[in-house]
């Protein structure tokens, strides 16, 4: 009898250890392939300044074995988009820079097709007092619903690649020659370390319905950049990231087929934005490019200057690094600014989503990213410093 119980109580043991391994192997799977998440928003973090690349660190970007197939881009994991507990907003706007607001012109396409494009939603800003709302913020979501080939559609796409080892996807817009503008984190990890930085990157213009051949080809990763205040401490008010593209297999840049985006920094948070990309988690799969259109809600105000801005939204994960578009319109020129992109939610709040506000620390970020082409760039990049992230 004593041999049963023993040997029952050994069973049992054993029986146990079996259960604790079956759950303890997916937690430890998820540690390892879960992007780095501990962000910052703290005002002690406000001494960083300057802009760093992956070059600069040693790493080259385009180093990888792994090649993207239609398969192997829908298998990509949609970037988790950051979350933050709940923090103190400003449901009001504000001038959050001293410097005189400023505008840089969106370019059409070589092959300009913006004749062709249907109507376009427009905003214009004195039919309307923007004054900020409290959760949730008003806004209407629709999928894209005229061509997705014709300006300023065309500079919208989806950014793949690789980051320690998972495959993932983001958003990203064309903002020059060679470049392009998304969210920090689809960049760096926001972990300090060299091994964040992510590799095998490649943006597809345009993207839709995970159809081959695509519609404008797709263009590699040179480089990528972000802001050190990014880079060493995931401070959400840096969440922006770039890309410097090669040209395609006919020497054409990224530019010269699909156009690109305005800039706008240094404005009042008073805005309505158009906010475009890719969500790739349910109820959204990621093949569709879906634009959300809100105004101002309001300012973070646990963060220290800048405040991030918050927009209603219900994207899910893959917009990360969605362009916000004020003077959204068929018409080049004096029209399309990005003025925002997507970075982060408030936990549990769906409805919405944060972006980081775009001042001097978003301009240098533009300067670099749009000058230093894979022709103009040495393997070591200087590092860009500005009298603080503002």
């Amino acid at each position: 009898m004593k041999f049963r119980i023993r040997h029952l109580h050994f069973v049992l043991l054993i029986f146990m250890l079996v259960i604790l391994i079956a759950i303890g192997v997916p937690d430890t799977a998820v540690a390892n392939s879960t992007p780095f998440n501990s962000y910052q928003f703290s005002s002690e973090l406000n001494t960083d300044s300057g802009v760093i690349c992956a070059r600069e660190n040693g790493i080259d970007p385009t180093m990888s074995t792994a090649t993207w197939s239609l398969t192997s881009m829908e298998a990509a994991q949609p970037y988790p988009l950051p979350q933050v507990n709940s923090i103190s907003d400003i449901p009001t706007t504000s001038l959050q820079s001293g410097t005189k607001p400023a505008y840089l012109p969106s370019i059409p396409p070589i092959d300009d097709k913006s004749g062709e494009i249907s109507a376009i939603n427009t905003f214009n800003k004195s039919e309307q007092s923007i004054n900020g709302y409290n959760y949730p913020a008003p806004y209407t979501r629709y999928e894209n619903f005229d061509s997705y080939q014709v300006f300023p559609y065309s500079t919208i796409g989806v950014l793949f690649f690789t980051q320690r080892g998972t495959k993932y996807r983001c958003s990203a817009a064309v903002v020059g020659e060679d470049a392009l503008w998304t969210a920090g984190h689809c960049v760096h990890d926001g972990s300090s370390e060299p091994e964040g930085w992510s590799e095998n990157v490649t943006f597809v213009p345009a993207y839709k319905n995970g159809t081959e051949p695509f519609a404008f080809g797709h263009w590699n990763d040179f480089n990528l950049c972000t802001r050190v205040a990014w880079y060493n401490n995931a401070d959400l008010r840096f969440d922006i990231g770039g890309v410097i593209l090669e040209p395609n297999g006919s020497d054409q840049s990224v530019q010269e087929v699909v156009g690109s985006l305005g800039f706008a920094y240094n404005l009042s948070s008073n805005q309505h934005w158009f906010n475009i990309a890719y969500p790739s988690e349910s109820p959204f799969d990621g093949k569709t490019m879906q634009i959300c259109a809100g105004s101002f809600a309001r300012n973070a105000a646990s963060f220290d200057f800048p405040f991030p801005m918050a927009m209603g939204c219900d994207m899910t994960p893959g917009s990360s690094g969605g362009a916000w578009v004020i003077n959204f319109s068929s018409s080049p020129g004096s029209a399309n600014y990005v003025n925002g992109n997507n970075s982060f939610r408030i936990s549990g709040e769906t409805e919405e989503i944060y972006s980081p506000y775009f001042g001097d620390a978003a301009k240098d970020l533009l300067d670099f990213i749009s000058t230093n082409t894979k022709l103009s760039t040495s393997i070591h990049i200087p590092l860009i410093t500005h009298s603080g992230d503002k």
